[in-house]
């Protein structure tokens, strides 16, 4: 009689994991509604490092993508089987380190990027140099401030480039305080994305089936930086949503999150 061999372990005793990467500025409590609704998966969305419930940075200081990876290996080594990233913006490029790169790599069974900021995908094509100097420009304008200790108006200028200038004026003084006690580490997150090089030649060789989203108000370094995601990696299906901004994984989470889930179920059964 024919041996029957069992699928590995993986497949039938361990359940998958979900592991989802909130932006900057913001925790992992930014995934609530997608971690809900995972009833058939391990989900967790971790802190980043110098967010929620981890330090704040006492300064400004530089990082890589590398080391804000390593930060999380923590909470990586914890979980057996499997691992479904998706990552939104910072996190998002930090989602895209993990599953290009690194020890987990071989773990990741699909990818979900919403706006990752990956900008050195901008210098491939002549014609997207003006939206990389455009976005180096934009850093500079808000990162210079907080270098000179005044938070208030980095973080101002920060929120005003990623959401329009009525997000300032929206937020209480108490959301604006509590975000100032965590703004030093935007000067880190916005090193890491631009001392990250070989994106194109990473996405190119990207195996896993890769789920991409973004938004027609969003900046446009950012949107472009989806679109040549969407060109070069092997499978890949992109979703625009032409009246989302650069915050779509939270406005227009409804949407999202159901398309996020199909995705990983497909590359599960897959």
């Amino acid at each position: 009689m024919r041996a029957i061999l069992s699928p590995p372990s993986e497949t039938t005793d361990v359940k998958a994991n979900i592991v989802a990467l909130h932006c900057s500025l913001s925790s992992g409590n930014q995934w609530s509604k997608l971690i809900e609704a995972c009833d058939e998966y391990n989900a967790v969305a971790p802190d980043i490092s110098g967010y929620g419930t981890d330090t704040p940075c006492c300064d400004p200081a530089s990082s890589r993508l590398e080391i804000e990876a390593e930060h999380l290996a923590q909470h990586l080594e914890t979980l057996a089987g499997p691992i479904h990233l998706v990552g939104h913006s910072f996190g998002g490029a930090i989602a895209f380190k993990i599953a290009t790169s690194g020890q987990y790599a071989c773990r990741v069974r699909s990818l979900t990027l919403l706006e990752p900021v990956l900008p050195s995908i901008l210098l491939e094509q002549d014609v997207d140099h003006p939206l990389y100097r455009y976005f180096l420009h934009e850093t500079a304008h808000i990162c210079t401030p907080i270098w000179f200790d005044d938070k208030e108006l980095g973080l101002q200028r920060f929120l005003t480039f990623w959401n329009g200038h009525q997000c300032w004026q929206s937020l209480s003084e108490d959301r604006k305080t509590a975000m100032m006690q965590r703004v030093n580490k935007i000067v880190a997150d916005f090193s890491a994305i631009f001392g990250e090089n070989g994106v194109e030649d990473a996405a190119r060789q990207l195996a896993v089936p890769t789920l991409l989203f973004s938004g027609g108000a969003s900046p446009m370094p950012t949107q472009e930086i989806v679109n040549r995601l969407a060109l070069v990696m092997p499978s890949v299906r992109h979703v625009h949503l032409p009246e989302a901004g650069h915050m779509l994984a939270i406005t227009h989470s409804d949407e999202i999150n159901p398309q996020i889930l199909q995705h990983i179920n497909a590359a599960t059964i897959f």
